[in-house]
C-alpha cells in the first residue's frame, strides 16, 4: 500500500465539537479544588515545571540558559498566553501528543528563548512534577477542609455534651450517653484522617527531573550535574523529589493518597448516616429546618417542612464512588518495563474527581453540622421508650459486685427487662416486684440504679477531654 493511501493515525486527541464535560464533577460537585485538578490548573503546572526547570538550570549553568532567557520562558509560561484550546489544537493538527504540543506552545510563545523549553526533560519529568505540584496543593485543601469539619464536630459535641440520649447499636437501643459524644468520636476519627493525609504529604508526594528512565542522561551528557539541577527545582517549587525513579516516581505514592482521601470519604458517610438516622420522622432527635422556599419533594409538600435529606445521601453516594477510585488506584500500581501508559486515563480520572469530590463532600457535610439543631422532646422520648430497661447492664454488674454469678445476675436483670419491653412497663415497678432480685438490693438503689439520666459514664468527661486534646493538637 503506498504511503498517501495509508488510513490517516486515529486521533486521540481532543475535539472541538465534544469540549462539554461528560461528568457532573467539573460543574454540579465544583468547589475552590477544581482550580488545581482543572484544565487549566492541570496546564499551569506544566508550565511552572517547565519555567522553573529553565530558571534551576540557569542559576548553576548559565552559560546554558541565559537568565534573560529562562526570564523570557517564566514570563510566557502562564495559561493567559497558553491556553488549553492553543495546546489542544496543536495537539489534534500536528503533535498527536499531549505534552509535545505544550512545549511547542510555549517555545513559540517564548521567542528566541523558546529553544532552551524542556532542556534535558522528558515529558514524565514535566508531567509528574507537575501531578506533584497539583498533589501538594490538593492535599493542603482537603487538610483545611477536614479539620474545619472536625471543629465543627468538637462544637456539636461540647454544644449537646449535656443532654443525655439513648446511643443505639445494631440499630436498636444500647445505653444512655451524652448526645455530643459521637460527635466527640467523629472529630477524633477525622484528626485520625488528617495524620494520615500529613504524612501523604510528606512521603507520597514527588516529583522528578532525572530524565527519560531515571538516570540524569541528557544533562550527564552535557556535562552537567542532573542532580543538582533537580534540587535546585524542587526548592523553587517547594517539592520533594524522588531519590531514585524509573522513568515515574513509585506508582504506590498515587495508591497511598487516593485510598487515604476514600477512607476520609468513608468517615463522611459514616458521620452523614448517622445524622440521616436521627432524622428519621420516628426518631427525630436532629432536625434541619430548610430554608423557605427550599423543596422536600416534588410531590409530597409535606416535605418541605423537614426536608428529605438528600445531602446525607449524596454524601453516601459520593463515599460510594471514590471506594471504587481507590480500587483503581491499588490496580494501578504495577507498570510494565521501565514505565508504560496503563495508568494515564485512571490517573486523570481518579486524582482530579477523587480531591474535588471529596473536598464538596467534607463542605456539605460541614455545613449540615453547622445547621443542626437537637430535639429535646424526641431525645427524651426515645431515651424512656425502653421504660428505663436499658439500665438492665446497671443491675447485673451491681449484682455482681456484691458476689452473684454473673450468669445467675444476667438472668435476674434481663428477667424485669423482658417483663418491662413485653409489657410496655417501667423497668423498676418490675424489679421492685422481682422479690428474688429485691433480696440483693435495696430499693433506694433500685430507684439510683435504674435512672437512665444518671447512666452515661464518662462520656461528658470523653466529650471534654477530645475537645482539648484535638485543640491542642491544632496550635
Amino acid at each position: 500500500m503506498s504511503r498517501d493511501k495509508r488510513p490517516k493515525k486515529a486521533d486521540t486527541s481532543y475535539h472541538e465539537g465534544h469540549a462539554q464535560p461528560v461528568s457532573p464533577v467539573g460543574t454540579r460537585y465544583s468547589t475552590k479544588m477544581s482550580n488545581v485538578f482543572g484544565e487549566s490548573g492541570y496546564l499551569q503546572s506544566i508550565l511552572d515545571v517547565e519555567a522553573e526547570s529553565a530558571l534551576a538550570i540557569s542559576s548553576l549553568y548559565p552559560k546554558k540558559i541565559p537568565r534573560e532567557d529562562a526570564m523570557r520562558i517564566r514570563g510566557a509560561a502562564s495559561v493567559r498566553h497558553v491556553t488549553p484550546e492553543s495546546v489542544r489544537r496543536i495537539e489534534r493538527q500536528k503533535t498527536r501528543h499531549e505534552m509535545a504540543a505544550i512545549v511547542r506552545a510555549l517555545s513559540a510563545k517564548s521567542g528566541s528563548a523558546g529553544r532552551h523549553v524542556h532542556y534535558t526533560m522528558t515529558s514524565a519529568d514535566a508531567t509528574e512534577t507537575a501531578k506533584a505540584l497539583q498533589l501538594k496543593r490538593g492535599l493542603s485543601i482537603l487538610i483545611e477542609t477536614a479539620e474545619t469539619l472536625r471543629d465543627s464536630c468538637i462544637s456539636a459535641s461540647l454544644r449537646w455534651k449535656g443532654i443525655t440520649a439513648i446511643m443505639r447499636t445494631h440499630g436498636q437501643h444500647a445505653i444512655p450517653a451524652s448526645f455530643g459524644f459521637p460527635f466527640a468520636f467523629f472529630a477524633h476519627s477525622l484528626q485520625k484522617s488528617i495524620d494520615r493525609l500529613d504524612h501523604d504529604m510528606e512521603s507520597c508526594v514527588e516529583g522528578k527531573l532525572s530524565g527519560a528512565i531515571g538516570t540524569y542522561d541528557v544533562s550527564a551528557d552535557e556535562g552537567l550535574n542532573g542532580p543538582e539541577i533537580e534540587k535546585a527545582l524542587a526548592k523553587r517549587l517547594g517539592l520533594k523529589m524522588s531519590s531514585v525513579s524509573m522513568q515515574v516516581p513509585p506508582r504506590e505514592n498515587i495508591a497511598f493518597i487516593i485510598s487515604d482521601i476514600s477512607i476520609l470519604c468513608g468517615r463522611f458517610e459514616t458521620i452523614a448516616q448517622y445524622i440521616r438516622t436521627l432524622k428519621r420522622s420516628e426518631i427525630l432527635e436532629l432536625m434541619e429546618r430548610p430554608d423557605i422556599g427550599t423543596i422536600g419533594s416534588s410531590a409530597m409538600p409535606h416535605k418541605d417542612v423537614y426536608g428529605n435529606p438528600f445531602i446525607e445521601e449524596r454524601i453516601i453516594s459520593i463515599a460510594r464512588t471514590v471506594r471504587g477510585f481507590a480500587a483503581t488506584a491499588l490496580e494501578s500500581v504495577a507498570s510494565e518495563d521501565m514505565r508504560d501508559l496503563s495508568a494515564s486515563l485512571s490517573d486523570k480520572v481518579i486524582i482530579p474527581e477523587s480531591f474535588v469530590l471529596a473536598d464538596y463532600s467534607g463542605r456539605l457535610l460541614d455545613n449540615v453540622i453547622r445547621r443542626l439543631e437537637a430535639v429535646p422532646k424526641s431525645i427524651r422520648r426515645n431515651l424512656r421508650m425502653a421504660g428505663g430497661a436499658v439500665a438492665a447492664q446497671r443491675i447485673m454488674s451491681r449484682l455482681v459486685a456484691k458476689g452473684m454469678d454473673r450468669q445467675h445476675a444476667r438472668e435476674l436483670s434481663s428477667r424485669s427487662a423482658r417483663k418491662a419491653l413485653e409489657n410496655g412497663a417501667d423497668y423498676l415497678d418490675m424489679m421492685l416486684h422481682d422479690k428474688e432480685l429485691m433480696r440483693f438490693i435495696t430499693e433506694e438503689e433500685a430507684r439510683e440504679l435504674a435512672d437512665v439520666e444518671r447512666y452515661t459514664g464518662l462520656s461528658r468527661e470523653l466529650v471534654s477531654r477530645n475537645a482539648r486534646k484535638l485543640r491542642r493538637h491544632k496550635q
